[in-house]
């Protein structure tokens, strides 16, 4: 599928939108932007491009699987991918005086065509995971651990935390109680 479309190319859709459907391979692009990409597969496109004379207004799913190394083990791991891209693109000879929209992007074209290859490439590598892991990964009790070390789930280590804050030094186990005594017997009204 074409990506990329001149305005004058649009114009013919003034009357009706630009309907599409369509997969697209941007595999190449992504991992020279994304060195922990390991694989893209071929992009669903399922879209609907309305050309007004001020303004383009896209809405499109994408879907995709990428496979990214597992954050423990670096092993690939296959991650499915589905968004939506809501945006709107305001040609340079349009008037400025477009409404402000809060659920959708404005774009200000700098030239007489629109690209959405770089969109959706975009929105891809901003919707990457911190970390993925694999099946037997998320399945295993037991963390990763080496010469004293070992991983520690985020709940583990929260709740240990925790613990630490609450256990009191057995040497100053006493002194906790120390000021009780005087502030039950102190009377602000005194001063």
């Amino acid at each position: 599928m074409k990506m990329k479309w001149s305005l004058n190319e649009l114009k013919r859709y003034l009357n009706e939108p630009f309907v599409f459907n369509d997969e697209v391979d941007l595999k190449e692009s992504l991992l020279k932007r994304e060195s922990e990409i390991l694989d893209v597969s071929p992009i669903h496109l399922d879209g609907i491009l309305t050309v007004n004379d001020d303004e383009l207004i896209l809405h499109m799913n994408v879907s995709l699987q990428l496979t990214l190394p597992s954050a423990r083990s670096l092993k690939p791991v296959l991650f499915p991918m589905e968004f939506v891209i809501n945006e709107v693109y305001i040609p340079k000879s349009a008037s400025n005086e477009t409404a402000a929209r809060e659920d959708e992007v404005v774009i200000y074209l700098e030239h007489d065509w629109i690209d959405l290859a770089e969109s959706i490439e975009d929105t891809i590598l901003l919707n990457l995971p911190l970390q993925v892991f694999t099946e037997e990964e998320k399945e295993a009790e037991d963390m990763p651990s080496g010469n004293s070390w070992k991983v520690i789930s985020e709940e583990d280590y929260y709740s240990k935390e925790k613990k630490s804050e609450d256990a009191i030094d057995s040497r100053f186990a006493n002194l906790k109680d120390f000021f009780k005594d005087d502030e039950s017997n102190s009377n602000p009204d005194e001063d």
